[in-house]
């Protein structure tokens, strides 16, 4: 189920993607990168995307999201290595290894068919 900040995400990414958008030809694809600090669920994102570009120029446009993994360093062992989830326990047997992750939200690309105008 979509949630308000994932609506209020793919608002804020529609009126880039409008403003980026050339005027001739249809946008096809939208790439996005988000930061595990974000706290996105791509799936709600996704849906909320559809909702707010009905009756846009970029409607029917498909979006993609790169979500990036926590990165997670073990104070024990020294280790560090990539996790879908913040809060896991490192193979040294530590249970709480510390999670950062990246706070972006970039728009990387727009596919653009030119002769679909």
């Amino acid at each position: 189920m979509p949630h308000v900040h994932e609506f209020s995400i793919a608002q804020a990414l529609a009126g880039q993607v409008l403003r980026y958008a050339p005027a001739a030809g249809r946008v096809r694809e939208v790439r996005i990168r988000v930061g595990a600090l974000r706290g996105i669920e791509p799936e709600s994102l996704g849906m909320c995307w559809e909702a707010v570009t009905i009756g846009t120029p970029i409607a029917g446009s498909v979006l993609r999201v790169d979500l990036r993994p926590w990165s997670i360093h073990c104070p024990t062992c020294d280790r560090t290595w990539d996790s879908a989830v913040p809060f896991v326990t490192c193979t040294c047997g530590e249970p709480e290894p510390l999670p950062q992750g990246g706070d972006e939200l970039d728009l990387v690309s727009l596919t653009v068919d030119e002769d679909a105008a």
